[in-house]
């Protein structure tokens, strides 16, 4: 086993990551994906209005990598009418 891999952080900590850096922890938001790939995080949130794919580095924490897109209009309806808590990716 990789030493390094013991320090590694769990999912639900690189999302609170990614939101923070996007400015978006107080927002409404859902996380529809996370995965570990190849040693980042890959997440896709979505807020009511934008969708962000975040790539966060496991083992340093940083941010690496975000774009974002417009979520369209009829989704975005969806979204805030559902009244649902926020999505979090499962414990690891």
């Amino acid at each position: 086993m990789n030493i390094m891999n013991m320090n590694r952080m769990t999912d639900r900590q690189a999302l609170s990551i990614a939101v923070t850096y996007a400015g978006i922890e107080n927002e409404e938001y859902r996380c529809l994906s996370s995965h570990d790939d190849n040693g980042f995080f890959h997440m896709v949130v979505c807020t009511p209005y934008l969708r962000y794919e975040f790539y966060v580095d496991a083992d340093e924490g940083q941010v690496a990598g975000i774009s974002t897109e417009p979520v369209p209009y009829e989704d975005a309806l969806r979204f805030l009418a559902c009244g649902e808590e926020k999505d979090t990716p499962a414990a690891a």
